[in-house]
């Protein structure tokens, strides 16, 4: 009787289940590390905190499923999560909301959020400037250049100095007529 050909099959895992452990161990500490500083980065931007925390738990939804691929980790969620607010930014026609529950899961009342706003010399340098120039100067103060920021913002590198200059210029007469953000 014949015998059925034999099959040699790799028994072996994937490297990448072997490395799970190690990898979900680096990503549950990039989220805790992160998420408050990505909530308080779009807050910079404009966003409200309830949309703030909702688009950073779609980007670190996004993160965790291309966790493998990604090699700057915080720079990866500051773009992904820019973008998100940016569409949601040119999506909105109007804001048929009155109020909104400032609150999520993400950041309850008891979060450090409110207290890094109150004391955050950031928040009250850029919260006064018109939105395009408080985008430039937040990914400005995060320590992008011109052209990096350019790229995000789809601009030119020229748009981005205007925007800039502009800013500063704003800031400057403010602090000098009241000497106090």
């Amino acid at each position: 009787m014949d015998e059925p050909d034999r099959i040699t099959a790799d028994l072996r895992l994937p490297e990448r289940l072997i490395a799970a452990p190690v990898w979900q161990e680096e990503f549950i500490e990039f989220y805790r590390k992160s998420v408050p500083r990505l909530v308080g980065f779009l807050i910079l931007q404009g966003a409200r905190r309830a949309d703030a925390a909702e688009i950073v738990q779609e980007t670190m939804t996004k993160a965790w499923n291309s966790w493998s691929t990604i090699n700057l980790p915080m720079a990866w969620a500051r773009k992904t999560a820019s973008r998100v607010w940016l569409r949601r930014i040119a999506s909105l026609e109007e804001d048929l909301i009155g109020e909104f529950p400032e609150n999520s899961a993400l950041c309850s009342r008891t979060s450090d959020i409110d207290e890094w706003i109150a004391r955050d010399h950031y928040y009250r340098v850029v919260s006064g400037l018109p939105p395009r120039q408080r985008q430039v100067m937040v990914w400005a103060m995060e320590g992008c250049a011109a052209a990096e920021i350019a790229e995000l913002l789809q601009i030119s590198q020229a748009t981005v100095r205007s925007h800039l200059r502009k800013a500063r210029r704003t800031i400057a007469i403010k602090l000098e007529e009241g000497g106090r953000l």
